[in-house]
């Protein structure tokens, strides 16, 4: 295991077999705080991070806390992003392959967290794949995945060892529940490529059921998608976070099915998007408005709680619950709820029937408001194209130009031998 310069110190074993910090070294660091964004998700304001210089002169930017620890999810994230802390010359490192075998340094989190300078010092920040820390990348972790994806398909399996879910086990397992009944097998792949994502359960905030943290432009430690669930979160509130992200992570989503937030090549939130503020909180009105749509479109069941959001509409219903049933009619009926392309289409097809399409939540233009203005400017998000399928041999290929036959071996068969 190369590590940075520094002097090499005896690791401090833990009595069970655990290596508490495999190397420490005296240094003097410097802890530079960075300015705090202005504007961020719709959630709370984001962790403040500290610029951590090494002896070698190596900087890195790591996430802390009030107390001065790193913060479990953020140490999770870095475990996710498959391109981040990948030794030169390789570009990316295997999360799969990280979970299928134990390294032969294995690091226990200290009592009360790490401190980005220990985080540091063990070498694992700077290289998660080179050594693991218990629970959260040993095959410790492999097999509470694999529990929790039994009888799935391999395509669920494999999404789910890019998706970290911080909670307690039956809490887990009604999360993969709902994700597998309201999602396409495409969708969950779809949802953790690049930097995986994490689904946690703790405090969103007074008042709020969950929030959605995507990826942005400005914030290196913080590249995995995070979903914050509160302690009475239900299928509705888990479906409308999810949504959130495929909205943001699905390149091939397009119009109303696409966040109209603005979004830089790589797929991340930028800081400095040029909106104002007054379309800022336009925009706002319609990310929330299509999302509680196509969550409406989704859930198994209607829930008993509708989002607060259908308070903030006027259209077809005296009551919020009149309101998110008459959606609930409109975008289901009486047949199956939807997923897939299939819940993408109806949102499309139906929107602007809905009550939810007035939703002016956010002091700015409504949702549709917004979004009729948006299609007349021409400014609506475009989807990618498909991959399509690999040509065979011979496509592909200027014309008159075709691909040669593998020849046959000239060598004769032996002959068979009789038998006496």
């Amino acid at each position: 295991m190369n590590m940075a310069a520094g002097k090499k110190a005896k690791p401090r074993v833990h009595p069970k077999g655990w290596d508490e910090v495999a190397y420490y070294r005296h240094s003097k660091d410097a802890y530079v705080p960075l300015t705090k964004g202005k504007r961020d998700a719709e959630g709370p304001v984001k962790i403040p991070t500290v610029t951590v210089t090494t002896r070698s002169g190596d900087k890195y930017e790591m996430p802390m806390d009030k107390k001065g620890r790193v913060p479990r999810e953020y140490v999770v994230a870095r475990f996710l992003s498959e391109t981040q802390g990948v030794r030169p010359p390789a570009r990316s490192r295997s999360v799969s392959v990280d979970l299928s075998r134990d390294a032969e340094v294995m690091h226990r989190e200290p009592r009360g967290g790490w401190t980005p300078k220990q985080l540091l010092d063990s070498g694992w920040w700077q290289y998660p794949s080179e050594s693991d820390i218990y629970g959260i990348d040993d095959t410790s972790m492999a097999s509470e995945i694999e529990a929790l994806y039994r009888d799935a398909t391999k395509t669920q399996q494999a999404a789910g060892k890019r998706m970290t879910l911080i909670m307690p086990r039956e809490s887990a397992q009604r999360a993969v529940r709902i994700l597998r009944e309201n999602f396409t097998a495409g969708e969950l792949k779809k949802a953790v490529r690049g930097e995986g994502m994490i689904i946690q359960e703790g405090n969103p905030g007074r008042g709020v059921g969950g929030y959605y943290r995507a990826k942005w432009d400005t914030y290196d430690s913080a590249k995995t998608p995070l979903i914050m669930l509160g302690p009475n979160w239900d299928e509705d509130t888990l479906v409308h976070e999810f949504t959130h992200h495929l909205r943001h992570a699905d390149e091939t989503r397009g119009g109303l099915t696409r966040t109209p937030y603005r979004l830089n090549e790589r797929g991340e939130r930028m800081m400095a998007d040029g909106m104002g503020d007054y379309e800022f909180n336009s925009a706002r009105n319609l990310e929330e408005a299509a999302t509680v749509a196509e969550t409406t479109a989704r859930t198994r069941l209607p829930t008993k709680s509708p989002t607060g959001y259908y308070e903030y509409t006027r259209k077809h219903g005296s009551d919020y619950r009149e309101r998110y049933a008459y959606d609930r009619g409109l975008l289901v009926g009486e047949g199956r709820p939807r997923k897939g392309r299939s819940a993408e289409k109806i949102v499309k097809a139906r929107f602007g029937d809905t009550s939810i399409s007035g939703l002016r939540y956010y002091k700015a233009d409504p949702a549709d408001a917004y979004l009729k203005a948006r299609v007349a400017a021409g400014t609506m998000p475009v989807a990618a194209k498909r991959p399509k399928a690999k040509p065979k041999a011979s496509q592909g290929l200027p014309p008159g130009v075709t691909v040669a036959p593998v020849p046959v071996s000239a060598k004769p068969r032996a002959k068979a031998k009789r038998r006496g």
